[in-house]
Formats: structure tokens, C-alpha cells, sequence
């Protein structure tokens, strides 16, 4: 049984969010998935979830390199909107990209270590979310 009540997935690529969709299927204790193309469109979503009191993700998957808004200016926009009350969410930064820059700008966020390389396969989601 996972602890997260609610996930998150953003990420720009319709591949690689139908993949992770079906990698969470396979785990039946995982809720459905919200999912946002981009970092402005989650913040938007955030925002009314916020407003509305609902309850925000506890685990978000976020791509790094997206249109409109990437994964890293995402979350400045995330840690200045989330309410001081809310424990913030787990965050793995996913990226099909090698580079050397992503993985010292990950160290920065403190996210070295929830660092994924795409593509992310069921059996590391398991690993993840099920302890």
C-alpha cells in the first residue's frame, strides 16, 4: 500500500505519461493519476486546489525539459504557493536528457537522489511508491 494519497504526473511527452499510467495501473493501491502537460498548467491546477481546499498531490513525477514551463521553475512556483500548513510533496525529476548541468541543478533542489532517467519502467515506480 502506497503512502501517497494523491499523484501527479507532469510532463509534456504522451508517450511517457501513458507508459507511467500503465506502470501505476499495475499497482492497485495507486489512485488515478492527475496529469498536466506543463509546470504553468499544474501551478494554474494547484491554485484552485488551493482555493478550493482540496487536497494537493503528496507525490509528484515531473519532467524537467517541458514547453511554457519546465520542471525546475516549476517548483520555485510550487514552494512559493504552497500553503505553510501542507507537508510539501515527494518530487522525482524525470529526463530523458544525460546531462551533467540537470544532475548538479537536481543537487541544488536536494533531489539528487529522485533523479529518474526516462524512460521510467513499472518496476521502479513499484520501488518508489511501494515501500
Amino acid at each position: 500500500m502506497s503512502n501517497y494519497k494523491k499523484i501527479c504526473i507532469i510532463d509534456d511527452d504522451a508517450i511517457a505519461v501513458f507508459g507511467l499510467k500503465r506502470g501505476l495501473q499495475s499497482m492497485k493501491s495507486i489512485p488515478e493519476p492527475l496529469i498536466y502537460e506543463n509546470g504553468l498548467q499544474a501551478i494554474e491546477g494547484f491554485k484552485k486546489m488551493i482555493e478550493e481546499g482540496t487536497e494537493l498531490p503528496s507525490f509528484i513525477l515531473l519532467d524537467i525539459n517541458m514547453p511554457v514551463m519546465g520542471g525546475w521553475d516549476f517548483i520555485s512556483q510550487m514552494n512559493a504557493i504552497w500553503p505553510k500548513d501542507k507537508e510539501k510533496p515527494t518530487i522525482y525529476m524525470m529526463t530523458s536528457s544525460i546531462s551533467d548541468q540537470d544532475v548538479e541543478k537536481a543537487r541544488t533542489f536536494n533531489l539528487e537522489k529522485n533523479y529518474l532517467i526516462k524512460p521510467v519502467f513499472a518496476e521502479t515506480l513499484v520501488r518508489i511508491l511501494l515501500p
